[in-house]
């Protein structure tokens, strides 16, 4: 059995996250999974809006189809807290909260359909969990790349668009206000939106490292021939020998993906912790 702090495997990952958009959501969401979240003009954010549309991944494990949580048993010893564990935000949407006033809330444009996040998922399982390259698809393309096709970074559909979260099938065309991923998501390279990290990993926006060219705390250079392009978010999320630079270090925990606290004298914290843990057993 696979111990509580080891990373999920990509095809468990890819069912947790579509599972997550099917799950019944609240407020600002209508009937065909379409979510609003402000009309870009960088007005003041409403203070309900980031627990609307995250509001769907309270007891996400509740709405777990039997036959899903049989599938996951293999690799995972208790799927219910695992859910609840790795994609419950609600005890602190900061990051949500931060990325709806960068993006003017904008935000719901921005996040991955299901259809993309699958498309994702299953490109890194076809790869047998080797190097990712996503295949072309319509906004990533060899004739098609805009800037947010690089790794970090997303773009929205356009604020006359209404995005479909549930849509398990066309990826919507998402190439305009290209910008860097927000703080607590990631943007895979060759596709142009935004996926929230699980809990256990670590993603701040990225710096330039002027000795290396590469923006740390990922491994991704910037693209050549663009000198006005920045460095953005976290840019891959898969098993932990993949995208070890994604979860919270060793030495630290993370009690959110933007949060990252040294571990104190007297506790340790292995890589993916999201709080720490005494070295002291108490005897009777």
């Amino acid at each position: 059995m696979r111990p509580w702090w080891a990373p999920p495997p990509a095809s468990a990952a890819a069912v947790l996250f579509f599972l997550l958009l099917l799950t019944p959501s609240v407020v600002c969401q209508d009937d065909d999974g379409e979510v609003y979240s402000g009309d870009g003009s960088g007005g003041s954010i409403p203070p309900y809006l980031a627990p609307a549309l995250y509001g769907r991944l309270l007891n996400v494990s509740d709405n777990l189809p039997p036959n899903v949580t049989k599938k996951l048993e293999f690799c995972i010893t208790d799927v219910k807290k695992e859910v609840d564990t790795a994609f419950n935000f609600s005890g602190d949407l900061t990051f949500m909260n931060n990325c709806l006033k960068q993006t003017s809330g904008d935000l719901s444009r921005r996040l991955c359909t299901a259809a993309e996040i699958m498309f994702y998922f299953n490109s890194f399982v076809d790869s047998g969990g080797g190097k990712l390259f996503l295949r072309p698809n319509n906004n990533c393309n060899l004739t098609s790349w805009v800037s947010g096709c690089e790794p970090g970074w997303a773009c929205s559909v356009g604020e006359s668009v209404k995005v479909n979260l549930k849509e398990t099938k066309v990826v919507p065309a998402r190439t305009l206000k290209c910008s860097p991923c927000c703080a607590g998501f990631f943007c895979p390279q060759g596709i142009t939106c935004m996926i929230p990290c699980p809990l256990g990993a670590y993603c701040p926006v990225a710096s330039l490292n002027n000795s290396t060219g590469v923006c740390d705390p990922y491994t991704y250079q910037l693209p050549p021939g663009q000198p006005n392009h920045t460095c953005g978010g976290a840019d891959v999320w898969a098993d932990v020998g993949n995208s070890g630079e994604m979860f919270c270090p060793a030495g630290y925990y993370c009690p959110s993906t933007i949060s990252k606290i040294s571990c104190s004298k007297g506790h340790y914290c292995r890589k993916g912790s999201i709080s720490q843990a005494s070295k002291f057993l108490n005897v009777y």
